[in-house]
């Protein structure tokens, strides 16, 4: 090999060491991606005939009130409970808790309900109209409700009750929900009463 070429093979060697280097430099400088945050938020309605749970909706429901009157016969609705959780875009959301789903005072010594509720593959979109949306791979609604079916006496002659838990939920695939919109998506009896449940979600965006 020629001087020349010899040259020239050293300094393309070197070169495509510094490209290789610099290259790896870059990567090791390049920050993580952080997925946007959103805040989900579940209101649990009741809706009933009975005038001792009457109750004012806050204003920010001020619309599904008005859903609720057009297409409800119920005279009165009152807000339940209000759940919350915070998810990064694509993530999953799973909240299981006690929970009073009747909406009326018990004694700590009655049986609980308990409450589940799961939100999968929340992601960001934009509606034909332009409109900023979220949709959802899936979304469940789950409570185990305590219902009374008999009495008896103990060895104290004091009165127990026997209580029967009755489950009931609420399964969604594929939905979608305008951001920052409260959306009424579903609906669930109550046993042994006259009572609906009215789910409420609403779905918005939060600094990271």
């Amino acid at each position: 090999m020629n001087r020349p070429k010899l040259i020239s093979s050293i300094i393309l060697f070197f070169s495509i060491c510094l490209i290789c280097v610099t290259t790896t430099l870059a990567q090791n400088d390049t920050k993580p991606q952080i997925e946007p945050n959103y805040e989900a938020i579940l209101h649990v309605l009741l809706g009933s005939g009975d005038a001792s749970q009457s109750s004012v909706l806050p204003q920010s429901l001020s619309g599904v009130s008005k859903q609720l009157n057009t297409n409800f016969a119920f005279s009165n609705y009152k807000l339940i409970n209000t759940y919350f959780g915070r998810v990064a875009n694509s993530g999953n959301l799973d909240y299981k808790s006690i929970s009073n789903i009747y909406g009326v005072e018990q004694p700590e010594s009655d049986s609980p309900s308990f409450l589940d509720w799961r939100l999968v593959g929340l992601k960001a979109a934009q509606a034909d109209s332009g409109r900023a949306v979220f949709q959802i791979t899936s979304f469940r609604f789950g409570a185990r409700v305590p219902l009374k079916i008999g009495s008896f006496k103990d060895e104290t002659g004091k009165s127990q009750s026997t209580i029967n838990y009755e489950s009931l939920g609420l399964s969604l695939d594929k939905l979608s929900v305008p951001e920052n919109v409260p959306t009424l998506i579903g609906t669930l009896s109550l046993p042994k009463t006259t009572g609906t449940v009215f789910l409420v979600l609403i779905v918005k965006s939060v600094e990271n």
